[in-house]
């Protein structure tokens, strides 16, 4: 389990906490899609009489649609107490460019209210 703890520091701080309530919110409704493995294509479902490599890739496009089956990214986010305010947990190791997302977004919403923060995810 992957978890990013965020800590406030200065005023407002209830104000930041709601902010982050509304990232987790906004974050819950997003989904990554995941391969499924127990989705493996039937042989003679590719094969043809005719040798057409863009029929084939074409097969292979419409089988493996059904393939693919959306993961939360978000899977739990509260405010806590302790060493940090609020903690974000991850379904799984987030990408660089979720991570990267996920601080744009903690950075549009704790900068317009002038709250400084640190992230630490592990």
């Amino acid at each position: 389990m992957v978890r990013s703890y965020v800590r406030i520091y200065g005023p407002p701080l209830l104000k930041a906490i709601r902010a982050l309530e509304a990232i987790a919110v906004e974050m819950s409704k997003a989904v990554d899609v995941k391969f499924s493995h127990t989705c493996l294509p039937y042989p003679s479902r590719t094969q043809s009489d005719i040798r057409d490599w863009n029929q084939y890739l074409k097969n292979m496009e419409n089988m493996y649609v059904d393939c693919y089956e959306p993961v939360k990214i978000i899977s739990d986010a509260s405010e806590m107490l302790g060493d940090y305010d609020f903690f974000f947990e991850w379904s799984g190791t987030p990408k660089t460019e979720q991570l990267k997302n996920f601080i744009e977004k903690m950075d549009k919403a704790l900068g317009d209210l002038g709250c400084y923060y640190t992230v630490t995810t592990e």
